[in-house]
């Protein structure tokens, strides 16, 4: 019955890990095996001490930086919004290529305007 007791805490524990979003790149250093991890992958933090921070991702379990994830006091906040200016006009066509291409779409813009609809005769539209 102790055994159990103790299994069970066991699995409690492991399955206890929280997981985090990375906030900076960071390099996971395992037994054998280093990892290049971006910002937004989402990994389990198993422990945490002063510089380093032991996670499990995927199957391997290492350490990385501290501060590659933002503390839950320092959630990144949003830029105010700034009022949007206008985007500046398109700039002219210079090539023979670029010429063509705004030709052709000055010439399909006509043609939808001088097409008839025969739905719009009915619907008066």
């Amino acid at each position: 019955m102790k055994r159990l007791t103790l299994l069970f805490l066991i699995g409690a524990l492991v399955g206890s890990a929280e997981e985090v979003t990375l906030t900076k790149s960071a390099m996971l250093k395992a037994e054998r095996s280093a990892v290049s991890l971006k910002a937004g992958t989402v990994v389990e933090l198993v422990s945490r001490d002063e510089k380093n921070l032991t996670i499990r991702y995927k199957n391997l379990t290492g350490t990385i930086p501290a501060g590659s994830i933002a503390a839950a006091s320092e959630t990144p906040k949003k830029e105010e919004a700034k009022p949007s200016e206008p985007p500046p006009p398109p700039r002219k066509a210079e090539t023979t290529y670029g010429k063509a291409v705004e030709k052709a779409r000055e010439n399909a813009g006509k043609h939808d305007k001088n097409v008839v609809k025969p739905t719009d005769e009915i619907l008066e539209k």
